[in-house]
C-alpha cells in the first residue's frame, strides 16, 4: 500500500512581484492584525537582483528534534508542524536549528510559531493575486511543473478556464 504524501506550500519564484498580500493574509488569519512580522510566511526581497521570494516551512522536522520540551510535533490531519503554546517554554532551538530560517518567535507570547498550513486551507495560497503559492503534494508539483515547462516548450497557450460570452 502506497504511503499518502503530505500536502505543503511550493512556491513559483517567478511568479512572485513581492506584493506581500501573502503575509498580510497569513497574520490577520492567524492573529487579527496585518504584521508581516506574525506572518507564517514571509517574502525576501533582493533589492540588487530583483528578485523576491516567498520562503515557508517546508516541514522538514528538524524543529521537532531540537525542542528540548516536546512542544513541537507533526499535526496528524495536515501534515504540518504543529507548536502547543503551553509547553513551549520560550527556549527557541528550534528557531536556531531552521536551516529555511522560517521557525520564527512571538516575543509578545513567548512562543514559536511556524507554517501550519491553516489547517488545510491555507490563506496564502487562496489570496495570492500572481498564483505564485501552491498548496500540493511534492508528485502533483513535479507533474505540474513538468506540464508547464511542456507547455512552454510546445508554444501552446495556457487555455482560459472560462470561454468569453459573446
Amino acid at each position: 500500500m502506497e504511503k499518502q504524501q503530505t500536502k505543503r506550500i511550493f512556491v513559483m519564484q517567478d511568479r512572485c512581484n513581492g506584493c506581500r498580500i501573502c503575509e498580510l493574509r497569513c497574520s490577520f488569519y492567524h492573529n487579527q492584525v496585518y504584521s508581516p512580522t506574525l506572518s507564517r510566511i514571509y517574502v525576501v526581497k533582493s533589492e540588487l537582483e530583483g528578485l523576491t521570494e516567498p520562503k515557508t516551512c517546508v516541514i522538514c522536522g528538524k524543529c521537532i528534534d531540537a525542542c528540548p520540551e516536546k512542544a513541537i510535533s507533526k499535526s496528524t490531519t495536515t501534515g504540518a508542524i504543529s507548536i502547543n503554546g503551553e509547553i513551549c517554554t520560550g527556549y527557541m532551538a528550534c528557531v536556531e536549528v531552521c536551516p529555511f530560517e522560517v521557525m520564527r518567535f512571538d516575543h509578545t507570547k513567548g512562543v514559536a510559531f511556524t507554517c501550519d498550513l491553516c489547517d488545510g486551507d491555507p490563506q496564502c495560497v487562496k489570496y495570492c493575486p500572481e498564483e505564485a503559492l501552491f498548496y500540493m503534494t511534492p508528485k502533483e508539483f513535479s507533474d505540474f511543473k513538468k506540464k508547464e515547462q511542456q507547455t512552454k516548450s510546445t508554444g501552446e497557450q495556457k487555455k482560459p478556464d472560462v470561454i468569453p460570452q459573446e
